[in-house]
Parts: structure tokens; sequence; C-alpha cells
């Protein structure tokens, strides 16, 4: 006897629905145009950060300051820049990807214009402060336009190394074009140089949308309190860091007094967040074996290549390379 096929009743479940197919490849001209944009952002990015650290010296006259009160300007950058990155992942899955770059490169350009009419150390550091502000989402565009021109398979291999590479080269190229720019024009060469990055970074985003991922509701009330302590803890910590070196301790004890609040805000940033759902800062993931392995080997690679960036860096800059 032939086999009759089964007929399906209706307390019979329903056949599996088909997997979804794979995203389409992108075409390799618009993927090597979203590789482009990425590098574009990156050393929008980097330049910004870079500049007026690789020109403490050149800086000094025009600001009318001390090699030690314009360092000051990277200080202001680096405290709201070293903590923002956090908050603006939650912001940009609960606003939108499309709304989030554009938002970021506008304010990021409206800043890069105002640094032409900084005339002293004060307006200088007012801009560079809110200068670190707006340039946290655009690391994080550099990231996200670099992954975007890559399939699933490649996005955590050769689109995370390219990025990365991207933002290891805006340090260095700075050091190699400020001399040329500051020849031609001046210090405000430099300014003008970071606005027309920004100029056509503001181009390529709205030339070359992201993909939007669907909207989550992920921000919660308690992530503002624990984002301000993150805040003020690393925005301390990294004044510190850039100005420590050039004051002694004993002559200034506002060192100190930043490395208690430094402690003080991040232990209770910590102590809300180990007793969260949802926190902001995964701190049991990122204390974890695997992670803290991985954070050594970083240490020991950035140690070993600190007189590459660090060292050499700074005996040209004193020497007026």
């Amino acid at each position: 006897m032939s086999a009759v096929p089964a007929v399906t009743g209706e307390g019979d479940e329903a056949p599996a629905a088909a997997s979804a197919p794979p995203p389409a490849p992108m075409p390799p001209r618009r993927a090597a145009a979203y590789i482009a944009a990425s590098t574009l952002l990156a050393m929008t990015q980097g330049f910004g950060m870079n500049l007026v650290a690789a020109n403490i010296p050149q800086l000094q006259g025009p600001l009318g300051a001390t090699g030690t009160e314009a360092l000051w300007l990277v200080a202001a950058y680096m405290a709201p820049n070293a903590s923002l990155s956090l908050a603006l992942i939650k912001i940009r899955n609960q606003y939108g990807l499309r709304h989030f770059a554009e938002l970021g490169i506008a304010v990021f350009l409206v800043v890069s214009v105002l640094h032409v009419f900084a005339t002293d150390l004060g307006s200088a550091i007012v801009l560079r402060f809110f200068a670190g502000i707006a340039a946290a989402p655009m690391s994080s565009l550099g990231f996200l336009y670099m992954l975007e021109a890559f399939g699933p398979a490649r996005k955590l291999t050769v689109g995370l190394s390219l990025a990365l590479t991207n933002i290891g080269l805006a340090a260095p190229l700075t050091r190699l074009v400020s001399p040329p720019l500051i020849d031609m024009g001046g210090v405000p060469a430099l300014f003008h140089f970071e606005i027309a990055l920004a100029m056509l970074s503001f181009g390529a985003i709205y030339l070359l949308p992201l993909t939007a991922p669907p909207r989550v509701k992920v921000i919660e009330l308690l992530d503002i309190p624990s984002y301000l302590l993150i805040a003020i803890g690393f925005g301390a910590g990294a004044v510190v860091l850039v100005t420590g070196r050039q004051y002694w301790w004993t002559e200034a004890p506002w060192i100190g007094v930043a490395l208690v609040v430094m402690i003080a805000a991040l232990t209770a940033a910590a102590a809300i967040e180990l007793n969260r759902r949802t926190p902001l800062v995964d701190l049991r993931w990122l204390t974890s074996p695997e992670v803290l392995h991985f954070a050594a080997v970083l240490i020991v690679f950035r140690l070993i290549l600190a007189e590459q960036t660090a060292v050499a860096g700074n005996f040209f800059q004193v020497i007026g390379l």
C-alpha cells in the first residue's frame, strides 16, 4: 500500500515559520562610501581631540597663557568626554539612531565654528568643554558607519579592526598636518581645518543614513543619578590625569580633593548599579575573569606602546617639532 499523507487537524501545531533570509550584502561602491564616511568621522573626532593637545606651545601666545594654563584646554575637553559615551548608548537606543547622528554632528559643527571666536583662555576652556560633549557621538558614529559596510560575519572582525585603526591613526596624523597648517594660516588655520572636517562629516551623515534598529524604551529614572555620579568621578579623574603632572602635590591640594571626589562618586555609582536589574554599567560583567584578563592584556600593550605615542611625541613637542 502506498503511504497516505497525514492530514493536519485543527489541534495540531502549525509548521515552524521559515527562517528569515540573511540580509543582502551591500554593493561594493556603497560599502566603500560607508568605509570612507567612517574614516572621515573618525578623523574629525580624532583631529578635534588632538589638535589642541598636539599644539599647546603654539596656542599659548594667542591665548596669553602659560603652558600649564593651556593644558586646561585638554582637561576641559576630556572631563565630559570620558563618561558621555555611556549615556549615549541608551539615548541612541531609545530616541533612534538617525536623530542621534543628525543632532550629534550638528552640535559638533556649531561648537567647531565657535572656536574661531575664542580670543582668551577662559572662553577657550568653556568651548573645549562643550567640544568634549559634542565629540562624544562622533566616535560612536565612526564605529557604526564602519560596521554598516560589512555583513554580520565580518562586522566584529574586519569592521572592528578597521574602526580601531582609524582611531589610532588620528593622533599621529594630527601631529603630521599641524605644522603645515600653522605655517599657512597660524593657529586659526587649525580651527578652520576642524570646521572643514565637521562640514564634510555633516554632509556624509545626511547622504549615507545608517540602518535604524527598532527603538526600545531603556532609559530609567535611576540612570540620571547613576550617570551624574559616573560623570563627576570620570571628570575628576580626567582632570587629575591631564593636569596633575604639571603641578606639585604640596602646592596643589585640589589634586587630592579631586581624587577623593572621584573615589566617592564612583563608589556611590557602583552601589547604585550593583542593585539594579538593568544597570547603566554592568559591573558584574566588567569584573568577570574573562574581561579582567582582556583588560590586563590591553594595559600591557598600552605600556609597551606608550613610548611611541606619549614619550616621543612629548619630546618632539618640547623641542618645537
